[in-house]
C-alpha cells in the first residue's frame, strides 16, 4: 500500500520548512532519476545505434553501470532500436561452460521465429542451450563433450544473425568472468555480427593485475563502432538533483552535502541512503531534516553501503533476518525451502520471511522461484557482520542441505567446507568439483579450483601431482599459449613435483612451444623430457617421437635414429596408443620423402578405435601426410585428406588440428589461383584461432606473395619479413624455405639482385642440410634465378644438378616442375631451344596439378626465350601468360608481360582506344588498387612498368573518377565503387 508521509527538506530555519509527500512504493517500483550520467548515456545510445558495436563500460561497484544500460535500452526501444539480452558473471558459480554468454543468448533465442532453421554452424550450442534444438532441422550435435571456443564463437554468431532485427548483448561484471568466457567473448568481439552490439561492464580495480578485460589486448576492428565509458563519482550538484527528484525542491544543500560526503559520490550508496530515509519517513510522526542530518552525522563518513543495508535489515522480523543471513552465507539463488532449512525457519514463517526480505529490496527473485541478494555488496555487508559462531553454523547447515540435493552443487559444497576450516573435506570436494568442471568443458572453474588446491600447504603430494597434470592438460588445450607457458614453467620449477609428473608437464610445455608458439626451444624441452621419463618407457615414447619434426638442427640420419630408438624400446608391446604414435611418425617421414606407399599405410591406420588417443594419432598422421602432399605438389590428394581432417575435428574435438588444416586449405587456394577474398578468409581464420604461429606464418606468406604479384611493395615486404622471422622459430624447415623463396622473388622483381642472393643463399644451405629435395617450395627456381642475376652461373648449375641427382623414386610433382623451370633458366643463354622445352614442360606440369601462377611464369619465360627466333610464337606465349595474370589479378606481372608484348609486337587489336567515361579503365583500376594499398607514385610506376609522369596523370584521373581529393580516401571510395559497379570492377 502506498504511504505518503511528509519529509522536511529545509535547513531548519523559520520560514524554510516545507512538507513534501513521498510515494515510497513509487520510488521502489520506478527507481530514482538518472543524474550526472547524461553524457555517458548519450555516448552509449549513439554507439548502440550504429551496429556492429563494442562498448566497454567501467566503474566501481555501485557506480550505476547496470542502471545506465537499462536507461539506454529504454531509449533504444522507444526509437525502435535493438532489443537487449543480458548475461551475468558471478564470483562463485557452478560449472557451466560460458554461462554468462549462454544466459544472454538464451534470451535472444526466444526471439527466433518459430519457422527458423539454423545452419549446421550452430550445432556446438545445442548441448549447452536448451530450446535451440527445435531450430536445428535434421542436424544433431556431436556426442563429444568438449566445447571449442572458436566453434562456439561461430555458433553464437550464427544464432545472433538469425534473430530478426538488432540485438544488444550485455555481459555484466566481466571482472568475474572465467578465462574460457573471456576468450569466447574476445573471439566474438573481434568480428561481431552486423546486427549486434556488445556491452561489457566491469570494475577495473577488481580485474586480475595486468590482465586486459577480454584476456588479451583488444582493439575494435575496422567497421565496428563503439566507445569506452568510465563512470566517475557523482558531484554534490548531481546528488542535489537526485534528492530533489525524491523530496522535491531542496532549499538547503546540507542534505545533499551530507549524502555526498557519506557516499563518496557512489550512486548506489546515495540511493541506499535515500531508500533508508524513505523508510524512516514512512513511519508516523514528523521527521525534520535536522534529525536526518544528526543520524547521518552519528555514523562514520563516508557512509558505507553496509550501514545502509543493516539499517534496513534491523527493521525486519526475526525470521526474515535469519533468511537474509542464510542467503548471505549461501551465496547463490535458492528456493524458499532451501533458505528456510538453512535459516531454521519453519514452513509457516518462511513465506512471510522471504516476502519481508523482498519488500525491503534486500533480496529479489533472481530466477523464477529462486531468491538472492540484489547485489553482491549487500550480501557482503550482511556476511561480514555475522558473528563467527553464527556464520559457522550457517555454513554447516548450508553444506548439509546442498549435499542432500539430487545434484549437489560441488563448487559451493567446497566453498562451505573451506569456510568451516575442514581442509581435508575441502580438498576432496574441490578436486571433485574441478574434475566435474573440466569434464563438461568449463576450464575456467576447473582452473580456479585446481589453482586453489595447489596453494593449500596441506595438500598431499599425490593430490598435488594430479592437480598439476590436470592443469597441464587444460593449458595444453588453451589458445592463449602465453599464459599456458607461464603456468607450465611454474609447475616445472616446483621442487615438490615428482619426476614423472615433471616429465609429463614438460612434454605438454614442449608441445605448446613447438605447435602454438613456433619456438625451437620446445626441442630442448623434449630432449629433457626424454631423460626425465626414462623409467616410464611408454611415456618416454611420446617425448621421443615428436623429435622427428626437428629438421633444422638434426640431419635426416639423426631423425631416423629417434624412430629406431623408439621401436627398440617398445618392441613387442601391444599398446595401441604407442603403436599408433610410432606409425604416425613413420608416415611423417615417408610423406616428407615422397614415398608412394604412404597413402596405403595411412589407410590402414585405425580411425575408428574406441580409444580417443588412437583416433587422435591417426588425425595427426592425416594432417602430416596431407601437408607434405601439398608441399610436394600432390594437391588433389592433400586437399582430400585436409577436408577429411576438418570433418573429424570441426566440432571442437581437436581445435589445433582443425586450425592447421583450414590454414593449409587456404594456402592451397592460393596455389590454385583462387585469390579472390583470401585476405578476408585469413582474417576470419585468425579471429577464430588467435595467436597460432602456423596461421601467422602461412597468412604472411600468402598475403606477401599476393602483394608482390600486385606490385604492392611495401605491404609485400612487411608480410614476407614477418614470414621469414616467424618461420625461423619452427623446427620444420618448409616455411623457412617458402618464405625465403617469396622474399627472393620480391627482391628480384625490384631488381635488387644482390639482396635476392643474400636472402636465398642461407636458405639453400638449409635445403641441403635437411635434404628436402622433394619439397623445394619455390626456393630452387628463385635461388637459381638470383644466382644467375649475380653472375654465379656455376652455383646455379650445381644447385640444379643436386636437385636432379636427388630425384630418386620420389613422388614430387611440384618439385619436378620447379626443377624444369630451373633447368630452363640455366640453359636460357647457351641453349635457348632446350630452355624453351624445359619451360613448356614446366608449364604443363604446373597445369596438371592446377597451379596457374607458376605455369604462367614458365610460359612467360618461354616467350622471352623465343622472342628473337620465333616472334609470333613469343607473342602467343605472352598473350597466354597475360590472360592468366589478368584472371588472377596479378597486376604487376600483367603489366610486365604487356610491356614485353608491346616491345615485341603490335597490340592485340587495331581498334581505337575504348572510352570509359566516368568509369575506371582497367589501368585506372590497377592504379586505384595500388593507391588503396598506400603505394607511392614510384611504386606504382615500377609495378605497372610506366613512367612516373604517366602515373601522375593516371592518379589524377583516378582520384577524380572516385570523387576524392586525398589518397588516404581511395580505399573506402574504391570499395564503394566496386560495390556499385560489380561488372566494371575488373579488367576487360
Amino acid at each position: 500500500m502506498t504511504t505518503r508521509r511528509p519529509i522536511n527538506a529545509g535547513d531548519g530555519r523559520a520560514g524554510d520548512r516545507r512538507m513534501v509527500s513521498i510515494d515510497v512504493g513509487q520510488v521502489r517500483s520506478s527507481g530514482f532519476a538518472l543524474v550526472g550520467r547524461g553524457r555517458e548515456l548519450d555516448a552509449l545510445v549513439a554507439a548502440l545505434t550504429d551496429l556492429p558495436a563494442v562498448v566497454l563500460l567501467e566503474g566501481e561497484a555501485g557506480a550505476g553501470k547496470s542502471r545506465l544500460i537499462r536507461e539506454a535500452g529504454a531509449l533504444l526501444s522507444v526509437k525502435g532500436g535493438p532489443r537487449v539480452a543480458t548475461g551475468l558473471c558471478h564470483p562463485l558459480r557452478e560449472p557451466l561452460p560460458f554461462g554468462p554468454v549462454l544466459q544472454a543468448l538464451g534470451a535472444a533465442v526466444r526471439w527466433l521465429p518459430a519457422n527458423t532453421t539454423l545452419p549446421s554452424q550452430a550445432i556446438p550450442l545445442v548441448l549447452l542451450l536448451p530450446g535451440l534444438e527445435q531450430f536445428m532441422g535434421d542436424y544433431r550435435p556431436s556426442e563429444d563433450g568438449s566445447f571449442h571456443r572458436a566453434r562456439l564463437a561461430l555458433a553464437v554468431r550464427t544464432v545472433l544473425e538469425a534473430v530478426p532485427g538488432d540485438i544488444v548483448l550485455v555481459i555484466e561484471d566481466m571482472h568475474w568472468a572465467d578465462d574460457a568466457t573471456r576468450e569466447l567473448l574476445f573471439l566474438i568481439a573481434r568480428d561481431p555480427p552486423e546486427n549486434v552490439g556488445l556491452v561489457f561492464t566491469y570494475r577495473p580495480q577488481d580485474l586480475p593485475r595486468a590482465q586486459p578485460l577480454l584476456g588479451k589486448a583488444y582493439r575494435r576492428p575496422l567497421g565496428v563502432s563503439g566507445t569506452d565509458i568510465a563512470l566517475t563519482p557523482l558531484t554534490e550538484a548531481d546528488i542535489a538533483q537526485l534528492v530533489e527528484g525524491v523530496v522535491g525542491p531542496v532549499f538547503s544543500q546540507r542534505l545533499p552535502r551530507a549524502l555526498h560526503r557519506r557516499s563518496g559520490g557512489l550512486p548506489l550508496v546515495v540511493e541506499e541512503d535515500l531508500l533508508t530515509l524513505c523508510e524512516r519517513h514512512a513511519q508516523p510522526g514528523p521527521h525534520p531534516v535536522e534529525q536526518d542530518l544528526a543520524a547521518l552525522a552519528a555514523s562514520p563518513a563516508p557512509r558505507s553501503l553496509q550501514e545502509a543495508v543493516h539499517e534496513r535489515l534491523a527493521g525486519l522480523p526475526a525470521a526474515a533476518i535469519r533468511v537474509v543471513e542464510a542467503a548471505a552465507v549461501l551465496g547463490l539463488p535458492a528456493e524458499e525451502e532451501v533458505l528456510a532449512r538453512i535459516a531454521e525457519v519453519d514452513e509457516e514463517e518462511s513465506a512471510s520471511a522471504v516476502t519481508d526480505a523482498l519488500r525491503v529490496s534486500l533480496l529479489h527473485e533472481a530466477e523464477p522461484g529462486a531468491y538472492a541478494f540484489r547485489h553482491v555488496l549487500a550480501q557482503q555487508a550482511i556476511y561480514d557482520q555475522l558473528p563467527g559462531p553464527r556464520r559457522r553454523a550457517l555454513h554447516k547447515r548450508a553444506h548439509r542441505v546442498l549435499r542432500e540435493q539430487a545434484h549437489p552443487p560441488l563448487v559451493h559444497l567446497a566453498h562451505h567446507s573451506k569456510a568451516l576450516g575442514a581442509t581435508e573435506t575441502w580438498l576432496r570436494e574441490a578436486e571433485e568439483a574441478a574434475r566435474e568442471a573440466a569434464a563438461v568443458g568449463d576450464d575456467g572453474v576447473a582452473t580456479q579450483l585446481f589453482t586453489a588446491i595447489l596453494k593449500e600447504p596441506k595438500a598431499d603430494p599425490g593430490l598435488r601431482s594430479r592437480t598439476v597434470l590436470a592443469l597441464a592438460e587444460i593449458a595444453h588445450k588453451a589458445t592463449d599459449y602465453l599464459a599456458s607457458l607461464e603456468l607450465l614453467r611454474r609447475f616445472i620449477e616446483d621442487p615438490a613435483l615428482d619426476t614423472e609428473s615433471r616429465g609429463r608437464v614438460r612434454l605438454r610445455l614442449s608441445g605448446i612451444l613447438m605447435n602454438h608458439a613456433g619456438d625451437p626451444r620446445g626441442i630442448d624441452e623434449l630432449r629433457t623430457a626424454v631423460q626425465e621419463l626414462e623409467p616410464w618407457p611408454h611415456l618416454r615414447i611420446h617425448a621421443m617421437v615428436p623429435l622427428i619434426i626437428d629438421e633444422r638442427t638434426q640431419t635426416p640420419r639423426e631423425i631416423d635414429q629417434w624412430i629406431e630408438r623408439a621401436e627398440h624400446i617398445t618392441r613387442g608391446t601391444d599398446d595401441e596408443v604407442v603403436q599408433a604414435t610410432l606409425e604416425g611418425a613413420r608416415l611423417l617421414l615417408l610423406s616428407r620423402r615422397g614415398d608412394p606407399s604412404v597413402y596405403e599405410r595411412l589407410e590402414a591406420m585405425d580411425g575408428h578405435s574406441p580409444d580417443p588417443e588412437v583416433r587422435r594419432q591417426r588425425w595427426v598422421a592425416l594432417y602430416n601426410v596431407a601437408v607434405h602432399a601439398i608441399h610436394r605438389g600432390e594437391d588433389a590428394r592433400g586437399e582430400a585428406l585436409m577436408k577429411e581432417l576438418v570433418r573429424h575435428t570441426e566440432n571442437g574435438v581437436n581445435p589445433s588440428l582443425e586450425c592447421y588444416a583450414r590454414c593449409q586449405l587456404l594456402q592451397l587456394a592460393w596455389h590454385r589461383g583462387q585469390w579472390e577474398g583470401l585476405e578476408d578468409r585469413f582474417k576470419r581464420l585468425e579471429a577464430a584461432f588467435p595467436n597460432i604461429c602456423a596461421v601467422e606464418v602461412v597468412q604472411a606468406l600468402v598475403l606477401g606473395s599476393l602483394a608482390c604479384s600486385r606490385g604492392q611493395w611495401t605491404a609485400a615486404m612487411e608480410h614476407l619479413t614477418t614470414a621469414v622471422t616467424a618461420a625461423e622459430r619452427n623446427s620444420e624447415v618448409a616455411q623457412s624455405l617458402r618464405a625465403a623463396a617469396a622474399l627472393t622473388e620480391l627482391q628480384l622483381a625490384r631488381d635488387e639482385t644482390q639482396a635476392a642472393w643474400k636472402t636465398a643463399e642461407p636458405a639453400v644451405g638449409l635445403l641441403r642440410h635437411a635434404a628436402t629435395w622433394p619439397r623445394t617450395l619455390g626456393l630452387l627456381s628463385a635461388a637459381v634465378e638470383a644466382a644467375l642475376a649475380c653472375g654465379l652461373n656455376e652455383e646455379a648449375e650445381r644447385l640444379t644438378g643436386e636437385a636432379e641427382d636427388n630425384r630418386h623414386d620420389r613422388v614430387a610433382p611440384a618439385a619436378d616442375a620447379e626443377l624444369l623451370t630451373s633447368q630452363g633458366l640455366v640453359l636460357r643463354e647457351r641453349a635457348p631451344d632446350l630452355a624453351v622445352e624445359r619451360f613448356l614442360a614446366s608449364r604443363d606440369a604446373y597445369q596438371l596439378i592446377r597451379r596457374p601462377y607458376p605455369a604462367a611464369r614458365a610460359v612467360e619465360l618461354a616467350a622471352l626465350a623465343t622472342a628473337a627466333s620465333q616472334p609470333d610464337t613469343s607473342r602467343a606465349f605472352l598473350r597466354q601468360a597475360c590472360d592468366t595474370y589478368s584472371t588472377l589479378g596479378a597486376t604487376f606481372d600483367l603489366a610486365r608481360c604487356e610491356r614485353t608484348l608491346r616491345r615485341y609486337g603490335p597490340a592485340r587489336s587495331s581498334r581505337g582506344r575504348r572510352g570509359y567515361g566516368d568509369a575506371l579503365s582497367p589501368r585506372e583500376m590497377d592504379v586505384a588498387t595500388l593507391l588503396a594499398a598506400q603505394a607511392t607514385n614510384r611504386d606504382i610506376a615500377h609495378a605497372l612498368c610506366l613512367s612516373v609522369r604517366t602515373v601522375e596523370h593516371h592518379v589524377s584521373r583516378t582520384l577524380q573518377k572516385l570523387r576524392v581529393s586525398q589518397r588516404e580516401a581511395v580505399a573506402a571510395a574504391l570499395a564503394a565503387y566496386k560495390e556499385n559497379n560489380p561488372a566494371g570492377s575488373g579488367r576487360t
